[in-house]
């Protein structure tokens, strides 16, 4: 078990939420010796902040830029280290979102055939406006500069659902639930890295956001009856919105390593179930490629993280999905 924290890295048998304080079995490692751990499990302190775990990746660039090429779409890490450490100016100033990785999996058919996806999303969660927003929701970070969410705390939801189409039309619930799926490096740095180059070089993510805005404006009135609110911005596009659920870790009566580290905390997990934003299916419309050609591009491409949810957005346009 690896377990990050701000400021150092452990490597133990079990969790340091398992691990007596005085236990002769935690040693600390480096960031040099992370590189040889991508097949542990890991897990994160309370104080973890996106910039422990991109500096772990800029550290180790080299190796990394080749391991996950397909998951960076033919970019590097260098191509991201100035955004990610520029000044910036707040986008929002009531805001109250951290980070977080979780796990998301699907069984559908198409084409005659049934295909099983899962994969790690990375992604904020939270609220936009702390001040008119009732409830937490996942918040798409596509279009985010790297240096906006520098500073943010990174969670780790290890919950697991698998649903398919009958699950999500009939509200059957899921069709297996765990209470916990183990996240190892490889995992970690495998969705930060796909999700932060989705839509290509900072400068390439930024002329696509101001195009999406400038539709989103446009189309504004057409999505939304007048006292429902606009689009903020696109942040506000994610493909998933899950239902909160919250895990409380009970006090033990012997002191854990994990209770030296942080003696006066209790560690709240959460997780969600799936919505599609309705902003996404009205806009689609005005795509080059209709839903179902972008589809069967991204199945042919073996792109199943992309076929996936554009499976989902045609399910909920056609009324398939609730």
């Amino acid at each position: 078990m690896i377990t990050i924290t701000k400021n150092k890295i452990y490597r133990s048998p079990f969790s340091l939420k398992k691990t007596k304080s005085d236990s002769k079995d935690v040693e600390e490692i480096k960031s040099p010796d992370v590189i040889y751990a991508l097949g542990d499990e890991v897990e994160f302190g309370e104080d973890v902040t996106f910039k422990n775990i991109f500096d772990l990746i800029i550290f180790h660039k080299e190796f990394l830029n080749i391991l996950f090429t397909k998951e960076m779409h033919g970019f590097v890490i260098d191509d991201f280290i100035a955004d990610y450490e520029k000044d910036f100016e707040l986008a929002f100033d009531k805001e109250g979102f951290n980070l977080r990785l979780s796990w998301q999996s699907e069984v559908f058919e198409y084409d005659n055939e049934v295909e099983f996806l899962e994969y790690t999303s990375f992604e904020a969660f939270g609220k936009l406006d702390i001040e008119e927003d009732e409830e937490d929701y996942p918040i798409s970070i596509a279009f985010v500069s790297l240096s906006e969410i520098r500073n943010k705390l990174v969670f780790l939801d290890n919950t697991f659902e698998l649903h398919d189409e009958e699950s999500y039309a009939n509200d059957i619930g899921a069709l297996f639930k765990a209470n916990y799926k183990a996240f190892t490096m490889y995992d970690i740095f495998s969705s930060v890295l796909r999700e932060i180059s989705f839509y290509g070089k900072p400068e390439q993510r930024d002329a696509q956001r101001k195009e999406l805005e400038k539709r989103a404006q446009e189309f504004e009135d057409l999505i939304f009856e007048e006292g429902e609110g606009g689009l903020v911005s696109w942040y506000d596009l994610s493909d998933e919105i899950d239902e909160m659920l919250s895990t409380e870790y009970d006090d033990k009566d012997n002191e854990s390593f994990w209770d030296k580290i942080y003696p006066k905390q209790k560690l709240i997990g959460t997780s969600t179930q799936d919505k599609i934003d309705t902003a996404i299916i009205a806009l689609s419309s005005e795509l080059d490629m209709s839903l179902e050609e972008q589809l069967q591009d991204a199945h042919d491409s073996e792109d199943y993280e992309k076929a996936a949810k554009l499976k989902k957005l045609i399910d909920k346009r056609d009324g398939k999905v609730k």
